[in-house]
Formats: C-alpha cells, sequence, structure tokens
C-alpha cells in the first residue's frame, strides 16, 4: 500500500487569524494530495472554526471521539458539544489502506489517531481518538498464562467473515503472548506496527514488542491478555477495525482500539491503541 506524509498547518492558522490571507495558497497546495489528507485537513479546519455543518458531512454515521480520559462521544454528541481537538496543528503521518486510511498526529506523551474510511462519493471520518502516554511506565500485573478470554471465547460475535478472520487472527495474538510465543506472534503482526499504550511512556513497534515477548520468556513471566467486555468491529474490505472495552486485573478500564489489513494470505495487526477510562 502506498504511504503518505504531509503536513498539517491549517489549525495554526486558523488560532493565529491568518487563515484567510492564507487560503488561496493552502487550497493550491493541496490539490495534488490524496482525497483522506485533503477531507482530514477540512476536518482540523471544521473543528478550528466549530462549523457544525462541515463536520456533520465529514463525520460518518458510526462516528465515535474518544478523548485521553477515556470519555466516548458519538457524532451526535460531537455536533451538539463539539471537545478540544488535541495535535491539530501538528505534523500528520498518513497510510492509505484502500477503502481506509490511517492518520497520526503525535506530539511528546499526546498521541493521536483518526481513522478514515471512504464511503460513496466522499471520505468520512470514522474515528478519533486520543491518548496521554504515561509520565513514568506503570506496572501492569503479571501472572498465569491461563487466557479462557480472549484466547479461546469472547463475548462477541462478529458479523462478516472478514470480521470472522479478524477475530481469529487477534486471538491468535492474544495466545501467543500469553504463551510467550515470538515465533507465532510474528506472522500476525504488520511490519509497521506500533502499540500505543496509556500504560507505557513511549509507543512499542512491532520489534520491540518481540524483543519484550522474549524478555518475558526468558525470564519465565506470563501475563495473561486481559479479557475483552464488549467490542464494536468495522469491516471496511481491506482492512477491519474494532473498538473494543478491556480491563486489566486490579485496573481500570480502557479502550482499546485496533486494526487489520489482510496481506500476505493472512489479516495482520496494523496498530493497537489503548486509552484508560479514568
Amino acid at each position: 500500500m502506498n504511504t503518505w506524509i504531509t503536513r498539517v498547518i491549517l489549525a495554526g492558522l486558523v488560532c493565529s487569524g491568518i487563515f484567510a490571507a492564507a487560503a488561496g495558497g493552502y487550497a493550491a497546495g493541496i490539490a495534488d494530495e490524496p482525497a483522506a489528507v485533503q477531507a482530514d485537513h477540512a476536518f482540523v479546519e471544521a473543528v478550528g472554526k466549530a462549523d457544525a455543518a462541515a463536520l456533520d458531512r465529514l463525520l460518518d454515521a458510526d462516528f465515535t471521539w474518544i478523548d485521553s480520559n477515556g470519555v466516548s462521544h458519538s457524532k451526535a454528541q460531537v455536533l451538539e458539544n463539539l471537545p478540544a481537538l488535541q495535535n491539530g496543528e501538528v505534523e500528520i503521518q498518513a497510510r492509505d489502506y484502500g477503502r481506509a486510511a490511517v492518520v497520526r498526529a503525535n506530539r511528546g506523551r499526546v498521541q493521536v489517531l483518526r481513522v478514515w474510511v471512504k464511503r460513496p462519493g466522499a471520505w468520512r471520518l470514522v474515528l478519533y481518538q486520543e491518548v496521554t502516554l504515561a509520565a513514568q511506565a506503570e506496572r501492569v500485573a503479571t501472572g498465569s498464562s491461563e487466557c479462557e478470554n480472549p484466547c479461546r471465547t469472547i463475548p462477541f460475535e462478529p458479523q462478516t467473515e472478514s470480521e470472522r478472520a479478524a477475530i481469529a487472527s487477534w486471538q491468535g495474538v492474544m495466545k501467543a503472548m500469553a504463551n510467550n510465543d515470538a515465533g507465532a506472534y510474528a506472522p500476525l503482526i504488520a511490519d509497521e506496527f506500533t502499540a500505543t499504550d496509556t500504560h507505557h511512556t513511549a509507543a512499542l513497534t512491532k520489534s520491540e514488542r518481540i524483543a519484550q515477548i522474549n524478555k518475558q520468556k526468558q525470564t519465565r513471566t506470563n501475563a495473561a491478555p486481559p479479557p475483552l467486555l464488549s467490542a464494536r468491529m468495522f469491516d471496511f474490505g481491506e482492512t477491519v477495525m474494532m473498538i473494543a472495552r478491556e480491563q486489566r486485573a486490579e485496573a481500570k478500564p480502557y479502550f482499546n482500539t485496533r486494526m487489520w489489513v489482510q496481506r500476505d494470505g493472512r489479516w495482520q495487526m496494523l496498530f493497537s491503541f489503548n486509552t484508560r477510562i479514568e
């Protein structure tokens, strides 16, 4: 898949009061950018101007906004009471996955994820999610490798063949993590994978996660994956997204958004994005 990186300067222009003077040059500058990136620019502009009509056109019917405190807002709630946008003026990183696009806007501890889906005639934003990384790494409870939920059964029924395949791939990842099996883990994870977790000080890459699993194997440390409490899934064709609600032992629940892409004959996880519910 193609990868594109661009700069988002619009929110800064809006805030500084010079957007009107720069608008003509901005419009010309994005003419050759992918449509999803143009839609993302438009979203940042609409939030900066509190333009509910523009946001109504840009947000998908299934849109969810999850802020850094783990508060979840529907499209209707966002249009009625617009939350504050984080990192609207920073450089974005974007990846194209056919009918879906993933946009990142990260600065310091604040990480922002935006997922776009191509609907008939236009790109729509289906997810906006924030994570504020921990100032210091937090201890995660360890224990038995027993993993009924989510490794074997989950309280959720996927609706499409692609959703079922993505769930099977995810359960394979969970089993591999429970058993500290890096060999089983690696093929199910995309090379561009990152794990962004409220409990960590930085996002982890695929290689860093594999190193973590190998270290746990060497130290004979087991950490059963947290049970799934509830989930919503979205089938975008080449990709599948799940917004899950999970809870570690003796800890607060959190939203964990994951996305998979069908690649090399299997479904691989693209990211894990975890926001604790305060």
